[in-house]
C-alpha cells in the first residue's frame, strides 16, 4: 500500500496522473491514515499489556512473600515457645506489647530503611517484614502478627492470629490411660506391698510389662464424649460413643477393648465404640510439663515485660466462692499476694495487691475477702514455703485460721476451710496428706462473670457446680498439679482397731464393711456440672469416693479435660454368668456427659497450662491495608500516623 501511494506522488510531478487517479487519492491517503493509526494503537496495547503482566506478577508475587512471612514467624514461634516477647518495640502494629528479647539479628523486624527478610529461594524478588502484637498471649494464648510483603514496587499486608496446639484444643486429653496409683494405692499383681507403675500400653516386646503395670481405665457403654479426644496411650473402649476425631500415639494401634489382648470385637463388651467423627488416628505425643510451679512467678510485680499483668499468688488452703462478676476468697495462711525480687533474688511483699486480690486481714477472717473476678489473669495457690527469708512463710505449729488452731494431731484437725468434715474418712494419709493444712490446695464453686484461672500446687477441689453467668463470655481455667477433684467426701462412723501389746489402737482406716456410705455429699441420681477447661499436669481429673454409694446421675463437663493419668469417677461392678456374658450387678459414681467448648479452639483460660513443646496454627488471617511502601517507609493513615 504504501508503494503504491509512492508511486501515485510520482506520476503527479511528472504530469502522469489522471483524472480517475486524483479523485482516488482522498481515499488511498485515508486509508493509509488509518493503517498508521492502527499500527501505533497494536504497538501501544502490547507495551501496555506488557507493563500491566508485570504489575500483576508484582501483586502476586507480593501477597505469596506476606504468606512466605507468616510461615517463616510461625516456625520460629514453633521452635521456640518464648519467641513471642522477640519483637521491634517501634512498630506501630506492637506499641501495646512488651518484649524481653533483641530483634535485631532478624530483618524481619526492621521498619524502616531498606532491610528487609529475603524469601527463601526468591531469587532476591521477594521480601517481607513482621510486626508482633503479644498484648493476648498471657490472657488468650493468641499471637497476633501483621505480615507486609513486597516484590518490586508493590506492597501487600496480612494480619493473622496464631495458637498453640495446646491441651484445651482436645475436650478429652490424657498422657497415661491408667489411673495415678498415688491416689488409687493400686498395687502390681506380682508384689502387692509395691504401687503398679505406669506403663503405655503396648504390644511391642518389652516395653509392657502387664505384671507390673497399673491397669487401664476403661471407657462404657454408658459414656458419650462430644468432642476431640487424644492420648499418649492406648484407649480401652467397650461401646462408648465418640462424636468427633479420635487421635492416639499408640505403635499398636489406636484402641482396643476388655479382655481381647487387641481385637476391636468382643462378644463381653454388649456394643464396639462408635466413630461418628470418622475412623481414629496414629499422632505424635505432646507432654504436660513437670511442675506448675512457674505460675506463682504471675504474681511478680517488678517484672512488667514477662509479668505484664500480674496476677495473685495465696498460700496454703484456699477457697473461691464464685458470685457473678465477684469471687469471694478465703486463704488463711496468706501473707503477702503479691510479691518483688530484689537486687539478691529475695522475694519482697508487695501491699500493692490487697486491693486486687484482698488484703491478708479480709483473707483470714471468717467471711473472706469478696473482689471483682482477676479477669484475664490468675489466682495460684502455693503451699506454704520452707524458707524462712520468704514473706509467705510460717512456722510449723504456728498455723491459725478465723476459727482457731489448724493441723492438730490425728482424726481431729483442720486445714482452715472445714475440711476434713466431721467424721470423714480420708485414708491413710491423715494431716500429712489429703486436706494438709500446709498444702496447696484450692476448693472452688460458684456462678463465673469473667475469664480466670485458678491453679493449685497440690489439689483443686471443685465443692459443687461451677457455671457460667447466662449470656457472658465467661472462661474458666481449673489447674491442680496433684489432681483436679470432684468434692465428695464420705463419713466414716467407725474404724478399724488393732491390738497394740494390750492396748487397742484405733487405725486410721475405715472399716467399711460396717460404715455407712449414705454420708456422701451426693445421692443417688445427684448431677453435677463443671463449665472450664480443667488440667493437672502430674495428676488426674477424678470424683472422690467413686466406689462407693449408690449410682448417681451425669457429671456434665462443658469445656476441656487435660490430664496425666486417667481419673475414675464411678465404677461398675459386674460378674460373668455361665454363658460368658457380663452381668452387671451395681454401679456407683456418675456418668460421663463430656462436651467441648468450641471457643477453645481460637482462645485458651488466661495463663493456662501449656504442654512441654507445641506447634502453632492459624485460627484467623485477612488481608489489610498496606503496612510498608515499597521504599522501607511506613505507610501512613490520612491522619498522617503510620498504619
Amino acid at each position: 500500500m504504501m508503494r503504491r501511494i509512492a508511486a501515485f506522488f510520482s506520476r503527479a510531478r511528472d504530469g502522469r496522473v489522471r483524472g480517475d487517479e486524483g479523485m482516488a487519492l482522498a481515499s488511498v491517503v485515508g486509508l493509509g491514515a488509518v493503517l498508521m493509526i492502527l499500527v501505533a494503537t497494536m504497538a501501544s496495547v502490547s507495551v501496555s499489556g506488557s507493563v500491566k503482566t508485570a504489575a500483576d506478577r508484582s501483586w502476586n508475587l507480593a501477597i505469596q512473600a506476606a504468606y512466605a512471612g507468616l510461615a517463616d514467624y510461625q516456625s520460629r514461634l514453633t521452635a521456640d515457645n518464648s519467641y513471642e516477647l522477640v519483637g521491634n518495640s517501634g512498630a506501630s502494629f506492637s506499641s501495646s506489647s512488651a518484649f524481653s528479647k533483641d530483634w535485631s539479628s532478624n530483618p524481619a523486624f526492621a521498619t524502616s530503611g531498606s532491610r528487609w527478610a529475603e524469601v527463601a529461594n526468591g531469587g532476591g524478588r521477594a521480601q517481607y517484614r513482621y510486626e508482633v502484637d503479644n498484648t493476648d498471649y498471657t490472657a488468650e494464648g493468641v499471637v497476633r502478627v501483621r505480615v507486609t510483603g513486597k516484590a518490586g514496587g508493590v506492597t501487600r499486608s496480612i494480619v493473622a492470629d496464631l495458637k498453640g496446639d495446646g491441651f484445651v484444643d482436645y475436650l478429652y486429653f490424657t498422657d497415661f490411660e491408667s489411673s495415678d496409683p498415688t491416689i488409687t494405692g493400686e498395687t502390681q499383681t506380682a508384689d502387692g506391698s509395691k504401687l503398679c507403675i505406669p506403663q503405655h500400653y503396648s504390644t511391642l516386646a518389652g516395653q509392657y510389662d502387664s505384671s507390673r503395670a497399673c491397669a487401664p481405665v476403661r471407657f462404657t457403654e454408658r459414656d458419650t464424649l462430644t468432642g476431640p479426644v487424644r492420648t499418649n496411650d492406648t484407649f480401652m473402649l467397650c461401646g462408648t460413643t465418640f462424636t468427633s476425631t479420635v487421635q492416639s500415639t499408640a505403635a499398636d494401634g489406636v484402641y482396643r477393648t476388655p479382655y481381647s489382648n487387641g481385637s476391636t470385637d468382643d462378644r463381653r463388651c454388649r456394643s464396639t465404640a462408635t466413630f461418628t467423627g470418622g475412623p481414629p488416628k496414629n499422632v505424635q505425643s505432646i507432654d504436660p510439663p513437670s511442675t506448675i510451679a512457674n505460675m506463682a512467678q504471675e504474681a511478680r510485680t517488678n517484672d512488667r515485660v514477662n509479668v505484664p499483668r500480674p496476677g495473685c499468688l495465696y498460700t496454703g488452703p484456699t477457697s473461691f466462692v464464685f458470685s457473678g462478676n465477684k469471687v469471694t476468697i478465703k486463704s488463711p495462711l496468706t501473707k503477702a499476694t503479691q510479691y518483688r525480687l530484689d537486687n539478691a533474688g529475695r522475694p519482697q511483699p508487695d501491699g500493692s495487691g490487697d486491693v486486687l486480690c484482698g488484703s491478708p486481714s479480709a483473707l483470714k477472717s471468717s467471711s473472706g475477702a469478696t473482689i471483682p473476678v482477676l479477669d484475664d489473669n490468675l489466682a495460684y495457690v502455693q503451699g506454704v514455703p520452707t524458707d524462712t527469708g520468704d514473706p509467705n512463710y510460717t512456722k510449723p505449729g504456728d498455723e491459725r485460721s478465723a476459727s482457731g488452731a489448724m493441723c492438730q494431731v490425728g482424726q481431729s484437725y483442720s486445714n482452715g476451710l472445714g475440711y476434713p468434715r466431721a467424721n470423714e474418712y480420708v485414708g491413710n494419709a491423715g494431716a500429712d496428706g489429703l486436706y494438709n493444712c500446709r498444702a496447696g490446695d484450692a476448693f472452688v464453686s460458684g456462678v463465673v462473670n469473667g475469664k480466670m484461672t485458678v491453679g493449685a500446687a497440690n489439689f483443686l477441689y471443685v465443692t459443687s457446680n461451677i457455671t457460667y453467668a447466662p449470656g457472658t463470655q465467661s472462661v474458666l481455667g481449673l489447674v491442680g498439679q496433684r489432681a483436679v477433684t470432684v468434692s465428695n467426701p464420705i463419713s466414716c462412723n467407725k474404724y478399724q482397731t488393732a491390738r497394740s501389746g494390750t492396748q487397742t489402737v484405733t487405725l486410721k482406716t475405715c472399716d467399711t464393711a460396717v460404715s455407712s456410705t449414705s454420708q456422701l455429699q451426693y445421692g443417688a441420681g445427684s448431677k453435677v456440672t463443671i463449665n472450664a477447661a480443667i488440667a493437672s499436669n502430674t495428676g488426674t481429673f477424678q470424683v472422690q469416693n467413686y466406689g462407693y454409694g449408690p449410682q448417681m446421675g451425669d457429671l456434665t463437663v462443658l469445656g476441656s479435660i487435660a490430664q496425666k493419668y486417667r481419673g475414675a469417677v464411678g465404677v461398675t461392678y459386674s460378674t460373668t454368668n455361665g454363658w460368658g456374658q457380663t452381668v452387671v450387678d451395681h454401679q456407683t459414681g456418675f456418668t460421663k456427659a463430656y462436651g467441648y467448648d468450641n471457643r477453645f479452639q481460637s482462645i485458651a483460660p488466661p495463663k493456662f497450662l501449656q504442654p512441654v513443646s507445641t506447634s502453632y496454627g492459624i485460627t484467623t488471617q485477612v488481608e489489610v491495608n498496606a503496612a510498608f511502601n515499597a521504599d522501607g517507609s511506613c505507610s501512613r493513615t490520612s491522619s498522617g500516623t503510620c498504619q
